[in-house]
Parts: C-alpha cells; sequence; structure tokens
C-alpha cells in the first residue's frame, strides 16, 4: 500500500542522516514497545491514532540508546499494521502532529519520603508533516529518557502488532496495564486510578455503565486479538465500587485460553460470569471459586485439593495493599505459597479444603507482609 504521492516523497529533515524509521526495508513485524512502568500507570488522554504514531516511533528506539533521533512513521505502514484501509489518515495527520505537540503526559511518581508527586510532560519535542510526504516525522523530548531509554528495572514490554490492532484507546491502555504486571498475574488498581488512566473521570458516571462500555469491551477486544487478556473482580464498600482486581491470562498461540497451571494463572479456573466475579465479602474479601468438604489425615492431600478449589494464588494477591504488589514478583509468591505448606500441617484431619487453604493463605500473606 502506497502514499498518495509516494513518487515525490521529500525528507522535510534538516539532518544529513536520514530519520529512523526512513529505510522501509528494515522494518520488523516483531517490534516491541518498551515502556517505564511509570508511564505505563500515567494519565494519557490521546485517541487511538495518537496512540498509534506514538507507540510506532517507541519501536523504534533501540536498548543502547541514550538519546533522541528524529523519527519517521510511515502512514502506509501504520494502515498496515492497523488492519484500516481508511485514508483519512493523510488529511489527518496535521492534526496528529498538533495534538501529540499539546497534550501531556501525567505522571505520578513518589518522592523519596514517600510523599505523591504529580508531574506533567510534552511527550514531543518536534512533530511534523508535509503534505504529499507520507510520513510523520518527530522527536521525543529529552524529559521523557526516564520513560523510554535505558530502562534497567519496572519497565513494560509487548509486541507493536498486538497493540496496533486494537480498536480502541481504552483496549489500549487495558492491555498496556495488564502486560506491566503479567510476570505476576494479576493487577490491582482503585476505581479512582482506574477511571484516571484511562481518562474516564467524567464519562461514565454510573459504574455499571464504566464496566459495561470500558471494561467489558475491552476484556473482549483483547481476548480476540492479543496474547494476554484478563478477567476481573470488583470489589466494594457496601454497594460503592472501591477496587479493582484484574486476573491475567494468557492465550496460547493458537488463540485458545491456556489450561489452568498449578500455582499458576490466578483464577484461571474461575467461572467468568462476563468477565466480572463480584465480591459480596467488601473491600476485603478474597477470590474464591468455593470448596468441598473433604476428609482425609494427610494433610498434602487437603492441600492439593484446596488448590484445585479454592485459588490460593489470587487469595494471597487479595489481601496485599499496591505497595507490597509493587514490589514483589510472581516467584516471590510462590516462594512464600511453598514455604507456607508446612501451615496445612496443623489442620485438623477432618477440616474441609476451604479450612485448609485459609491456613496457607494466612501464613503466606503474613510472609510477604513483612
Amino acid at each position: 500500500m502506497s502514499s498518495p504521492s509516494a513518487a515525490a516523497e521529500p525528507s522535510p529533515s534538516s539532518s544529513s542522516a536520514p530519520p529512523r524509521g526512513s529505510d522501509e526495508a528494515t522494518r520488523d513485524t516483531d517490534d516491541i514497545v518498551v515502556k517505564a512502568n511509570q508511564l505505563i500507570r500515567g494519565r494519557i488522554n490521546w485517541t487511538k491514532l495518537e496512540h498509534r504514531v506514538v507507540a510506532m516511533l517507541v519501536a523504534q528506539l533501540k536498548r543502547e540508546d541514550d538519546a533522541f533521533e528524529m523519527q519517521r512513521v510511515h502512514i502506509s505502514d501504520l494502515m498496515d499494521m492497523s488492519q484500516t484501509s481508511s485514508r483519512d489518515i493523510y488529511n489527518r495527520a496535521e492534526e496528529v502532529c498538533r495534538k501529540l505537540l499539546n497534550q501531556k503526559v501525567h505522571v505520578r511518581t513518589r518522592t523519596d519520603d514517600g510523599r505523591r508527586m504529580y508531574q506533567g510532560y510534552n511527550c514531543l519535542s518536534t512533530c511534523r508533516y508535509v503534505e504529499g510526504s507520507g510520513y510523520i516525522e518527530a522527536k521525543f523530548n529529552d524529559d521523557m529518557k526516564p520513560f523510554l531509554l535505558q530502562l534497567k528495572r519496572q519497565f513494560t514490554m509487548y509486541r507493536l502488532q498486538n497493540f496496533m490492532q486494537l480498536s480502541s484507546q481504552h483496549s489500549m491502555r487495558m492491555y498496556e496495564l495488564i502486560k506491566m504486571r503479567e510476570g505476576l498475574r494479576h493487577l490491582c488498581l482503585s476505581v479512582e486510578e482506574l477511571r484516571e488512566v484511562l481518562c474516564c473521570e467524567h464519562t461514565y458516571e454510573r459504574f455499571s455503565d464504566f464496566r459495561r462500555h470500558v471494561l467489558e469491551r475491552a476484556r473482549t477486544e483483547i481476548k480476540e486479538t492479543c496474547d494476554a487478556y484478563y478477567t476481573y473482580v470488583i470489589e466494594r464498600n457496601g454497594r460503592t465500587p472501591v477496587r479493582a482486581r484484574f486476573l491475567i491470562h494468557r492465550n496460547r498461540e493458537d488463540g485458545t485460553p491456556p489450561l489452568v497451571e498449578r500455582e499458576g494463572a490466578p483464577a484461571g479456573d474461575q467461572k467468568e460470569t462476563n468477565g466480572t466475579q463480584r465480591d459480596e465479602h467488601g473491600s476485603g474479601g478474597t477470590v474464591s471459586n468455593g470448596s468441598a468438604s473433604v476428609s482425609s489425615t494427610s494433610p498434602e492431600q487437603l492441600l492439593r485439593t484446596a488448590e484445585n478449589q479454592y485459588n490460593l494464588y489470587a487469595s494471597i494477591l487479595s489481601r496485599l495493599g499496591q505497595d507490597t504488589l509493587d514490589d514483589i514478583s510472581r516467584s516471590t509468591v510462590r516462594s512464600a505459597l511453598q514455604d507456607s505448606r508446612e501451615a496445612a500441617s496443623a489442620v485438623p484431619p477432618e477440616a474441609d479444603a476451604a479450612t485448609a487453604a485459609e491456613h496457607v493463605v494466612r501464613s503466606a500473606t503474613e510472609k510477604l507482609q513483612r
């Protein structure tokens, strides 16, 4: 697919070196987007087209880069990757440049003494489009270096192709959020923060509408399109939704859901009801499937039954605060769970599976909160 004036494609760059992305032969369909987690959790009010342009720019950055260069995004590539045939993108290129220069990226971090800190950034320092050229040229603002270059820890990686095929900005942002916590298989956000990250503070005032039009639509599209998807639990204080706990699952390469992994994907064996599980235990409740009573003199057998019918992993995570979740990995939780198996030896032989599981969950939670 070619641009309207592909035969005469001028380069507006004043640099003698061609902008990165100008060599169409070097493009890779497996390009990877890498962003700092702070940026993933920031408030970014872009349209899906603007998200796609920035994602293509980020995917061109290299691990060894220590400074930003002028980059180029070919509109024909953008159309191919997003599987769209609308040539209106050419007419909107100037508008995209203008909005990306004016729209702020809002990031919340913490000071050394633990206080919350807000900071806003302009993502790009330069963004330009020459009519008939067929591409957008842009350069990231140097303020974005901590979020895009030389990342050593707390960053997120995902395939550009997955992101480009999503058809709404809400799906794009939810996909980034679950990829950020894919290793842990769990993401916990307050409803307030979730609305802020998705730029829905002043839309879908009723939570049921927000869930239906944002969370459910994104869940369905991501599951059909991407390499990972989510189910979720809404925690309530009385009737008021206060937190959302997302349980992250991997799609197999053939598009079918993965088999349940022991101690692995939380809620992998839970029943889905439109993607949502309602917790009726208030804000401090746990995620469970219920349990069947068993009678056995073997603690090991009790625990095996508990693992099958009560999701130990998800139950542990449901009791941890966000600060703790930010600092642990999936392997840490699994280690705590393994160490806590000894707690099953204190369970009476006639106890049911839920009781055995509760002993283990409490022990592992206490270990992780130390």
